[in-house]
């Protein structure tokens, strides 16, 4: 059977709404259904479960998943011969998702402020059929997520989403391939991130990462389509956005803060990005 992935537009994330753990016994079957309302995560712990969804039929054996779709027909495709355990989870998404045979990308309907760097629009890429990885690891979370809807709501909310979160990181597909330059690109991004208002130049990123100054331009630009000292100045040029609304330092101080050695050349690069003066900024995001 062709392999096919539920993707999911990011965020909002797909969020937890019940589940448990069940055993059929030699002879039971899963009951048919139609349009339950909920994505119905099976994972099978012992035995087999014979399931099909529409035109397409699974045999689903311990360590394997399986991802029902919640508008669509499923029903048993035979009877388990022999007891069969396994965990459901039923999960909803308020947003957009589509079933495709790739992992492409799917553009969100809610639209992020420039202002939040660290938050970017992803696609989260569910396989419909997968035989799961570290199946021990997963199945540990699982019960802990499943212990945590006995506690009082008012505790349980956090801790059962933050769970519901580590179960969906572990089944889903990452597409990039994580070749040598993808993962120093990575690396590079994080180190920027941590050391932005240091003093760094390509040659310092160079013989930090041990490698030539081109390649890691070609690395950046591959990942991030930009070279590691555009990538710095844009995060720091987004830093000091964050401090002007944040803070009422100076703007030589917010300067200083983020990297900038001259104020000229920082209130000249925040207009050039921005369209507005540092200053103008602040006063403009400060109106009531």
């Amino acid at each position: 059977m062709e392999k096919s992935y539920l993707s999911f537009s990011a965020p909002p994330l797909p969020y937890f709404v019940e589940g448990n753990s069940t055993t059929f016994h030699k002879g039971q079957q899963h009951p048919a259904r139609r349009k339950l309302g909920l994505f119905d995560i099976i994972l099978v712990r012992k035995g087999h479960l014979y399931i099909g969804e529409e035109a397409s039929q699974w045999d689903i054996s311990a360590g394997d998943a399986l991802i029902l779709e919640p508008n669509k027909y499923h029903y048993p495709t035979a009877r388990c011969a022999s007891d069969t355990t396994f965990y459901w989870l039923h999960m909803q998404s308020s947003s957009r998702w589509k079933e495709q045979p790739a992992c492409d990308p799917i553009l969100p309907d809610q639209t992020i402020s420039a202002m939040h760097y660290h938050t970017e629009h992803a696609t989260i890429h569910l396989p419909k059929y997968q035989q799961i990885p570290h199946r021990n690891a997963l199945f540990k979370t699982v019960e802990r997520l499943l212990q945590s809807t006995t506690q009082p709501s008012s505790f349980a909310f956090w801790e059962t989403q933050q769970l519901f979160m580590q179960v969906l990181q572990h089944l889903s597909y990452n597409p990039m391939p994580q070749h040598t330059s993808l993962r120093l690109a990575e690396q590079v991004e994080m180190y920027l991130k941590q050391h932005y208002n240091q003093h760094i130049t390509n040659a310092t990123l160079a013989q930090h990462f041990h490698v030539h100054e081109n390649y890691l331009a070609r690395c950046m630009k591959q990942a991030f389509s930009c070279t590691p000292l555009a990538y710095l100045a844009a995060y720091r040029l987004h830093q000091a956005r964050l401090l002007l609304i944040t803070t009422d330092w100076s703007l030589q101080h917010i300067a200083g803060e983020v990297g900038f050695t001259r104020q000229g050349y920082f209130s000249k690069s925040f207009k050039a990005k921005y369209g507005s003066s540092p200053s103008q900024y602040r006063q403009d995001m400060s109106k009531a």
